[in-house]
């Protein structure tokens, strides 16, 4: 007999499955969570496995030799970084990528279906809801309607044109000018800039004044402090490196923003 809430025409497509589409790889660091879900789609006849998390090309080789139907996919997975890089190289092995997270970003959830992935469920909802929605993804039901597809990609949309206006007058800088911001948000001096540039420190001050310019802005705070807010150090020239963290300690842990301001106190004593 079906368990309760288990609907009876979604497991006999389950049953009727030939043995590939009805593998399940479970790709989850949280080792409970994976063994109950093996345990629980076993008993409704798929195939279930736990990935060996040991890094991404051994995973890939993993999918390669056992090539599941269905893929479960967390996005944080400790030594294997972001989930979200694994969803297009999954999906390209032939794989029904299910991302399951506990991660409440819409956009990054979004992305990962830009990237393939059938859809997306929180680990907050109850077991059987996720494992309900796993067998739908066994016996290919959709999980997104075309109109939910359509309202995530807008949404991307939107945000990335966003964050392209925000970053637009940083592409104006030139690569002295994106030096000396970088050195600016590590908290340097003028003076210190253009010792480790071999230049004369009016020079350093005209490029200052350069980017002061080209960001609007008035102030070295207010410069460091956009290029925080616009999330310029994740996006910007590989040359420019996010100013270094301090060490957290056991009643803080360093984030952008406590950084940001640490770097602002540091200016203000130094200008």
């Amino acid at each position: 007999m079906p368990e309760p809430g288990m609907p009876l025409a979604t497991r006999n497509m389950v049953t009727n499955l030939d043995h590939e589409r009805a593998t399940v790889l479970i790709v989850e660091d949280h080792a409970l969570l994976a063994q109950s879900l093996v345990i629980a789609l076993n008993a409704e006849g798929c195939s279930a496995h736990v990935a060996e998390l040991v890094d991404s090309t051994s995973l890939l080789q993993q999918v390669r030799t056992l090539r599941p139907g269905v893929i479960l996919l967390d996005l944080d997975l400790g030594a294997l970084g972001d989930g979200l890089e694994l969803v297009q190289p999954l999906t390209e092995l032939g794989g029904r990528v299910l991302v399951v997270s506990g991660t409440t970003d819409r956009l990054r959830l979004a992305e990962t279906v830009e990237r393939g992935a059938v859809g997306f469920l929180s680990k907050r909802e109850p077991f059987e809801e996720l494992l309900s929605t796993v067998l739908d993804v066994v016996a290919q039901r959709p999980v997104l309607s075309t109109g939910q597809r359509y309202e995530l990609m807008a949404e991307l949309r939107h945000s990335r044109a966003a964050s392209s206006r925000a970053l637009a007058p940083f592409k104006k800088l030139t690569p002295k000018e994106v030096a000396v911001l970088a050195g600016l948000a590590q908290g340097h001096r003028a003076e210190t800039i253009a010792t480790a540039g071999v230049v004369s420190e009016a020079t350093v001050r005209s490029q200052i004044r350069g980017v002061l310019a080209k960001l609007g802005v008035k102030s070295q705070l207010e410069a460091v402090a956009l290029a925080w807010s616009v999330g310029w150090f994740a996006t910007g020239p590989r040359s420019t490196s996010p100013p270094a963290a301090p060490p957290a300690t056991a009643q803080t842990t360093a984030t952008p923003a406590a950084t940001s301001a640490d770097t602002a106190r540091r200016l203000i004593r130094t200008r």
